[in-house]
């Protein structure tokens, strides 16, 4: 049996030695690690004590804009990608009658809405809003913002009943000045009725004289009667301008032949041509501008009727190869009792920017290719579908074009 040889000192040294170097290495990687443990805590602390602010900040933001929708005088709703009522204001649930979370906003529309023009909402219960809409978290959701614009809208409307009232003085004094001559005619003509010794056919020449003067003056009142009352229109009438420039037309027509000029008319439009408004009121106006035309136009002219769209628009023009507006007048030809002719009264024009006014459009005048005039009267487009975005134009190509000439 052999014995284990004795460890020698230096071999303990030596084995002492390499524990000793374990062991600080070992204590060496300890206070290394505490370090790390520390710097780790640290910045865990650091990254708890951001979030929290973080949650704070968001907090305080919510409950400020929580606080914002209460105190707005206009009404928000939040709606989900489904169109449901995800969150609304108290001005929201004071304009919209019984409304609650959850809500389809495709319901709503249909039940307190009246009618739309451009961005107004028209309500059943007689409030007039502007709408607007913006896209949120990725177009998930959206918010809309409603405007009550009923107090504008009738500041607006007593603002030009003023100034109507206002120019009604001048216009006064300038239509007393117009009847001024047919009246003072139909008391010559009627004063020559008296005498005795007229034949029969004098007689009827006096009489026919004293009514052509006499349904002169009640023209020239009736205009200005027309004009004063332009812009309160009402506006709760359908209008299928398709239908109304047709019988423009129709109406024109005998006086085109009359005069010996052609009357063309061309109806250009891919969806049903609607508005809102007064029916007589605008084929009024609209008959106003052929008979300019016709007038300005000479032996064998012609004169166009179209009718268009144009984005938010229905534009209907009336066009004549006369000898156009200068552009010096191109405003002036609006005013009241403003004209060219001898024979004018001024205020047909005035009457139709009136009307068109109205309507919620325009009238405009400008140089067509031959040289003549074009009148543009413009018009918003009636809006009836739920959807509050207007559809998308159709394309041109698929336009269907009427064109008759008369």
């Amino acid at each position: 049996m052999s014995q284990t040889a004795p460890i020698s000192k230096q071999q303990l040294e030596q084995a002492f030695q390499l524990f000793t170097q374990a062991s600080q290495r070992l204590a060496d990687s300890y206070t290394e690690l505490q370090l790390q443990v520390e710097k780790l805590n640290l910045q865990l602390a650091a990254a708890n004590s951001g979030r929290m602010q973080q949650l704070a900040e968001k907090e305080r933001y919510a409950h400020r804009f929580a606080l914002l929708l209460d105190t707005l005088p206009a009404a928000v709703l939040v709606l989900d990608s489904a169109g449901r009522v995800l969150q609304f204001n108290p001005a929201a649930g004071a304009l919209f009658a019984g409304l609650s979370q959850g809500d389809a906003w495709e319901e709503i529309y249909r039940s307190q809405v009246r009618m739309r023009q451009d961005d107004e909402l028209h309500l059943h219960t007689g409030r007039v809003v502007s709408i607007s809409r913006q896209a949120l978290q990725d177009d998930e959701e959206q918010i809309l913002l409603l405007l009550d614009i009923t107090a504008a809208l009738e500041l607006k409307q007593r603002a030009q009943r003023q100034q109507r009232l206002s120019a009604m003085g001048q216009m006064a004094a300038q239509l007393a000045h117009q009847i001024r001559t047919p009246l003072s005619a139909a008391l010559l003509y009627s004063t020559h009725l008296g005498r005795g010794d007229l034949s029969a056919d004098q007689r009827q020449r006096f009489a026919d004289s004293s009514r052509t003067a006499l349904l002169q003056m009640e023209q020239q009142i009736n205009d200005m009667l027309a004009f004063t009352r332009g812009a309160d229109v009402d506006r709760s009438q359908q209008i299928d301008l398709t239908q109304l420039t047709s019988e423009v037309n129709d109406t024109l027509a005998p006086l085109a032949a009359e005069h010996g000029l052609t009357l063309g008319l061309e109806i250009e439009t891919a969806t049903p041509a609607t508005i809102r408004g007064n029916r007589s009121a605008l084929l009024g106006a609209v008959i106003n501008l052929g008979r300019n035309a016709l007038e300005h136009c000479g032996q064998g002219g012609e004169v166009r009727l179209r009718l268009t769209e144009s984005g938010e628009e229905w534009r209907l023009l009336v066009s004549d190869d006369g000898p156009g507006v200068p552009e010096a007048l191109r405003e002036r030809i609006f005013d009241p009792f403003f004209t060219t002719r001898s024979q004018g009264t001024g205020l047909g024009l005035a009457v139709t920017q009136a009307v068109l006014l109205g309507h919620g459009g325009s009238v405009s005048v400008e140089r067509n290719g031959s040289g003549g005039a074009r009148f543009i009267a413009h018009l918003p487009k009636a809006e009836n579908a739920v959807a509050t975005d207007a559809e998308e134009p159709a394309n041109a190509d698929d336009t269907p074009i009427l064109r008759r000439a008369v």
